[in-house]
């Protein structure tokens, strides 16, 4: 009889640690969460990435929790722009995500993990990886939640590589925890079932943002989760933190429309939960890449949870 509780990822060394986490709490939702950890404590291009985390339980519906980088310069006088034909400086196009807000809100809606506890996970990633910096800061996300990103030791290398001293537009403003990154999930219903999605799902990004991976879990409470999130390989590198931040900012320019500050910047966000008429999760698929034919997939089936199939 298999377990009734499963965890798939598109990296093993994720899938292990959120199948660990999924053994010891239970949730579905920390086991993704914990994955992410992973990801982000062992690669320098995960943590200033977006994300989207997917949750459905039984006859809860669904949510869908925002982790999407956002336009820089909340707070700030606008620029005078640059002219036509002027090129952008790598500086103006750094673009900040709400990654760690997201996932803390995600938790408790959960109940079972904090965000603080999960951190650990990432930290204790970091010192394997040999990157004492990164360690550093997810042990103060340990201690203190998302406020580790409005703290000087991160604020400032950021400001001084992207700051307006520097030609970019990162402000103090970008780096307070933002209320709203929770909604509802999208629905669509095609005769007997009904699948939900982030009402992102189909965002095209307007720029190439590194490598898309995926971690899905299912628990015997019933609860389903995806969450989605991308590993930039050609950003800032910010030697202080041992990240890589993502090139995603739009620049202001003379005469034409400005990007609000705060406003999302599209990525897509491939997970998809299939309910039955009731609204109770069945199937968990998730895509490393819009397109991709190889889908992460966890379903219920007569009481079972059954393995992963490729798509």
């Amino acid at each position: 009889m298999r377990s009734r509780a499963h965890a798939l990822a598109s990296d093993a060394f994720v899938e292990e640690a959120a199948r660990q986490e999924l053994a010891a709490s239970k949730s579905a939702v920390a086991a993704v969460v914990a994955g992410y950890f992973a990801a982000a404590g062992a690669r320098s291009g995960v943590l200033l990435a977006p994300l989207t985390l997917l949750v459905a339980g039984v006859g809860a519906g669904g949510r869908a929790f925002d982790g999407r980088l956002r336009q820089p310069g909340l707070g700030a006088k606008r620029p005078r722009g640059l002219l036509p034909g002027q090129g952008a400086p790598r500086a103006v196009r750094l673009a900040l995500p709400t990654t760690v807000a997201a996932l803390s809100v995600a938790l408790i809606y959960d109940r079972v993990r904090t965000v603080t506890s999960l951190a650990r996970v990432g930290a204790s990633a970091a010192r394997e990886a040999g990157a004492p910096a990164r360690a550093a800061l997810l042990e103060r996300v340990a201690q203190v939640g998302p406020g580790a990103f409005a703290e000087a030791r991160f604020v400032q290398p950021l400001l001084h590589v992207a700051g307006a001293a520097e030609g970019g537009l990162l402000a103090q403003g970008d780096f307070q925890p933002p209320a709203d990154v929770s909604a509802d999930a999208a629905v669509e219903r095609a005769r007997a079932d009904v699948t939900l999605q982030a009402p992102w799902a189909r965002d095209v990004a307007s720029e190439s943002l590194g490598v898309g991976h995926a971690v899905c879990a299912a628990d015997a409470r019933g609860v389903f989760a995806a969450l989605c999130y991308r590993e930039i390989t050609d950003g800032i590198e910010l030697s202080e933190l041992e990240l890589t931040a993502a090139l995603a900012a739009v620049p202001v320019r003379r005469g034409e429309r400005r990007v609000r500050p705060g406003e999302r910047l599209p990525v897509p966000a491939p997970a998809s939960i299939v309910c039955d008429a009731a609204l109770t999760p069945i199937e968990v698929r998730v895509r490393r890449e819009p397109k991709a034919r190889r889908t992460l997939s966890i379903a219920r089936s007569v009481g079972r949870w059954l393995e992963a199939n490729a798509r």
